[in-house]
C-alpha cells in the first residue's frame, strides 16, 4: 500500500512535500545523532538534551536538503523548465523537474546548482563556528551542519545518474554526442558506483555494522533503480518528443448544444468509439462528455437529456502542435487516458493514450531487433 505524499507548503509556486519515509529516516539520523555524535563530542547533558538537539539538528539537515533542490528547481525555472513539486524522503530529496534541459548547457547549470548550494551553506557554517568558538551544543549543530553540507555536495558531484555529478557528465557527454547516449553512458556509471555502494554494505556486515550495511544496501539499491528508470524517462522522451500530436490524434465532430443522449449514441458513438468527447456548450465554451455516464441513465430518457447537461468544462487539452510527450504527461499528471485537441477555440479531435503507448511499443521492438 502507498501512502499519499504530506503537503507542507508552496514556495516560489512549487510544492514541498514530505513523504512517509521522510519519519523513518528523521529518527534514524535523530538517534545516531543523540547517542552517538554529540554525547561523544559534547559529554555531560541529559539524554532528553541529546535527544532535543538531535532531532533540531535533523530539521535543519533537511532544510539543508531542501534548499539544494530548490537551488536545481530555481535554475530550471529560469530556463522555463516546469518544476511540479519537490519532494523529501528516505533518501534525502528530489526535485520534480518535467521536462528534459533544452541544452547541454542548461543541463550543466540546473545539476551544478544543488551542489553549489550545499558548499556555500557548509561555508557559512564554517564562518559561523570560526565566530561562536564555543564548545557547546550550538557549535555542535554549527559544525555537524557544517560537515553535512560539505558530505551533500561532495556526495552529489560522484559522477553517477542520476546524481548531480551523473547529470554534469551526461551535459558535457551531450555537447559532443547526442542526449540518449550521454543518458546511457552516465547510466552505466550511475548503476557502477550503485554496486560499489552495495560491495561496501557486504563488507559493513563481514565487520559486524548491520546498520551501515543497511544504509550502503538502500542506497546502492535506489540509486542502481534511479539509473535505470531514469534512463527509460529519458529514452521515451526522446522518443515522444519527436512527434506531433496532429499526426496521431482521431478527428472527431463535437457534440452540438442541443444534441441528446439518443443523438449521441446514434450518430457519433458507433463512428467514433472514444470514451471522452468534445461538447459545445450553449455558452460557446468547450466541455468534455463521459461516455461513463451513460449505463446510470435509463434508456427511455436518452430523447430528454441533453449531452451537454452532462458535460464538464475542459480542464486539460493540448494543442496539435504540442509533442506526444507534453500529451503523455498531462494524461499521467489528471490521470486521464484521453485529452482533446484545442487549436484557438476550435475543437479537432482526440489524443488517446494507447494510441501513443503503441508507438512506444514498436519503437522498442524495432531497437531490441536491432540489438539482436
Amino acid at each position: 500500500m502507498k501512502f499519499k505524499s504530506i503537503p507542507l507548503f508552496k514556495v516560489f509556486g512549487i510544492q514541498v512535500n514530505l513523504d512517509f519515509s521522510w519519519f523513518v529516516v528523521f529518527f534514524l539520523i535523530s538517534f545516531t545523532l543523540a547517542e552517538y555524535f554529540f554525547p561523544a563530542n559534547y559529554p555531560g547533558h541529559s539524554f532528553v538534551v541529546y535527544w532535543l538537539v538531535g532531532a533540531v539538528s535533523a530539521v535543519l539537515l533537511f532544510a539543508s536538503v531542501l534548499l539544494h533542490e530548490l537551488s536545481h528547481s530555481l535554475v530550471a525555472l529560469k530556463f522555463g523548465i516546469p518544476v511540479r513539486e519537490i519532494d523529501l524522503f528516505i533518501f534525502g530529496g528530489v526535485a520534480m523537474i518535467e521536462e528534459e534541459a533544452p541544452s547541454p548547457k542548461v543541463e550543466f547549470l540546473v545539476a551544478a546548482a544543488g551542489p553549489v548550494c550545499s558548499f556555500l551553506l557548509s561555508f557559512l557554517f564554517f564562518v559561523l563556528a570560526v565566530l561562536y568558538p564555543q564548545d557547546d551544543l550550538l557549535n555542535g549543530i554549527i559544525n555537524y551542519l557544517m560537515l553535512v553540507n560539505f558530505a551533500l555536495g561532495a556526495f552529489n558531484l560522484v559522477p553517477a545518474f542520476p546524481l548531480d555529478g551523473g547529470r554534469i557528465l551526461r551535459a558535457i557527454i551531450w555537447a559532443k554526442k547526442d542526449l540518449l547516449t550521454a543518458t546511457k553512458i552516465s547510466s552505466w556509471t550511475g548503476t557502477a558506483f550503485a554496486y560499489i555502494l552495495m560491495l561496501f554494505g557486504v563488507l559493513s556486515i563481514v565487520q559486524g555494522n548491520l546498520l551501515n550495511a543497511m544504509w550502503y544496501g538502500l542506497l546502492g539499491l535506489f540509486l542502481r533503480n534511479a539509473s535505470k528508470i531514469s534512463y527509460e524517462q529519458t529514452k521515451l522522451s526522446v522518443i515522444l518528443s519527436g512527434y506531433r500530436v496532429e499526426q496521431f490524434m482521431h478527428t472527431v465532430k463535437p457534440i452540438l448544444p442541443d444534441e441528446t443522449v439518443a443523438d449521441f449514441m446514434s450518430y457519433y458513438y458507433p463512428v467514433y468509439k472514444s470514451s471522452t468527447y468534445p461538447v459545445i456548450g450553449a455558452d460557446g465554451r468547450i466541455y468534455l462528455f463521459d461516455v461513463s455516464q451513460i449505463s446510470s441513465i435509463p434508456q427511455n430518457e436518452w430523447h430528454q437529456i441533453k449531452v451537454y447537461q452532462l458535460s464538464k468544462p475542459v480542464e486539460v487539452f493540448v494543442s496539435p502542435y504540442d509533442s506526444l510527450l507534453k500529451a503523455i504527461k498531462l494524461m499521467n499528471r489528471y490521470q486521464v487516458d484521453e485529452l482533446p485537441v484545442i487549436y484557438g477555440n476550435t475543437v479537432l479531435g482526440i489524443i488517446k493514450r494507447d494510441v501513443i503507448e503503441s508507438l512506444v511499443e514498436r519503437y522498442l521492438m524495432q531497437e531490441k531487433m536491432q540489438e539482436s
